[in-house]
């Protein structure tokens, strides 16, 4: 299964890990919602977030991304990458639904899509990228 899994290329395993954690996410909110008030929808999404970076970021570096590494350091940069993506998220829905009149839900379907692909990069060429061997390391290996 796992050769499988490695063998489908890794963008295609972004998307399907991406589309996996947020329907993860939203059936945390919902169950918490049930359990408690969802007039305290703050508070829900807060707690839901703060679970689902974890069950998230594992997915991404043990399924997507299989990085050796510090992992708090990575997760630490995992959690960069998603408040940049709040924030370009809000800019992106901000611009299409006040300047250019898109209905909300298609504007969040665009940004949705944007950010797909700028996470991919982001993960793959800042969080979880591959570790390269210094200058000495190389010398050391030549004589090896």
């Amino acid at each position: 299964m796992r050769k499988y899994w490695f063998g489908i290329d890794e963008k295609v395993r972004f998307a399907i890990m991406a589309s996996v954690n947020m329907a993860l996410r939203f059936m945390i909110f919902s169950g918490l919602a049930l359990l408690f008030s969802p007039e305290r929808y703050q508070l829900l999404l807060a707690a839901t977030w703060f679970v689902s970076s974890f069950i998230a970021f594992a997915s991404y570096k043990f399924l997507v991304f299989p990085a050796e590494g510090n992992h708090l350091h990575q997760y630490a940069k995992s959690l960069l990458i998603w408040i940049c993506s709040y924030f370009i998220n809000i800019l992106i829905l901000t611009f299409l639904i006040e300047r250019e009149h898109w209905d909300p839900y298609l504007a969040q379907a665009a940004a949705i899509s944007f950010l797909l692909i700028v996470n991919y990069l982001l993960f793959k060429h800042f969080a979880f990228k591959p570790h390269r061997p210094s200058l000495l390391a190389k010398i050391y290996d030549i004589f090896d």
